[in-house]
């Protein structure tokens, strides 16, 4: 969740020169996209309307009629499998596979970059309807430019109880990051994202899947929370929801609410018997 491996920026100039060899640009919108390319990447993805229009008029217009190119079975197919290579969860939500393409900088504004594997980010198609254009790209982070200190933990699960019912919330801990743009970006990306939301029916199925698939004894599943929860973290990352989760139930079961916690789960195993989620 989060950050993922940037695709190589000698692999996006060798895509330039494909669309210069196949007649999508000329030599000297060749040059400039170059140029741009390496613009977006020094600036941690993101270029002006000034260096996006570099490239005429024609190239830009070319450059995004030629993006369904990208799509099963056509010249440019390349790109789209080699930047769903080795990603198997949506870096914006880390919910859903990731099945579509999405543009961290629009191509209806940025037509420039409507090819640029750099500007391209795989996603779940419940994140693609979710991001549209209703919010500045700004407000989101951009997973290849994400740049998070290793160890940092800035995500926090809060557990509460209702009437024998976890209740899971989530916080950006905006202390941890020490960098006000991160934690706005961070904290924007989670409230147009939805994700507490879209979040409570997979904390849900996790659980059940992850922590009460083996036993309905008390000491067994607290042994199984501290298993998985490093598990998880190495397997995940730090900042994972799944990692957040783990954490606080870790917790709860040394502190105070270790029963209430326990009964709440315990509920959540013998109701799911006979109720399907």
């Amino acid at each position: 969740m989060w950050a993922i491996e940037k695709p190589s920026v000698q692999a996006a100039m060798s895509d330039v020169e494909k669309f210069r060899k196949l007649g999508i640009i000329d030599d000297k919108d060749s040059q400039a996209l170059e140029h741009l390319v390496e613009q977006y990447d020094q600036q941690d993805g993101v270029v002006s309307e000034v260096q996006n229009n570099t490239v005429s008029s024609k190239g830009r217009d070319a450059l995004l009629e030629h993006y369904t190119d990208t799509e099963k079975g056509k010249e440019l197919n390349y790109i789209r499998q080699e930047l769903n290579e080795g990603v198997y969860k949506c870096p914006y939500c880390s919910i859903g596979q990731p099945e579509t393409l999405d543009h961290y900088m629009p191509k209806s504004k940025y037509k420039s970059l409507a090819l640029c594997r750099l500007n391209l980010i795989p996603m779940c198609w419940g994140c693609n309807r979710q991001k549209g254009h209703t919010h500045p790209f700004t407000e989101y982070i951009h997973p290849y430019y994400l740049k998070i200190p290793i160890g940092m933990v800035f995500l926090q699960a809060d557990i509460q109880i209702d009437n024998k019912t976890l209740v899971v919330c989530f916080v950006i801990d905006e202390t941890a990051l020490n960098d006000k743009n991160i934690a706005k970006q961070l904290k924007t990306h989670w409230a147009n994202m939805n994700m507490d939301e879209r979040l409570r029916k997979s904390v849900i199925n996790f659980l059940h899947s992850e922590v009460l698939s083996e036993s309905d004894e008390e000491d067994t599943i607290a042994d199984e929370i501290d298993k998985l929860k490093c598990h998880i973290e190495k397997g995940y990352g730090l900042n994972n929801w799944r990692s957040a989760l783990m954490r606080a139930l870790s917790n709860e079961m040394k502190g105070l609410n270790r029963n209430s916690v326990m009964e709440a789960l315990v509920h959540m195993k013998r109701i799911n018997r006979n109720t399907k989620i």
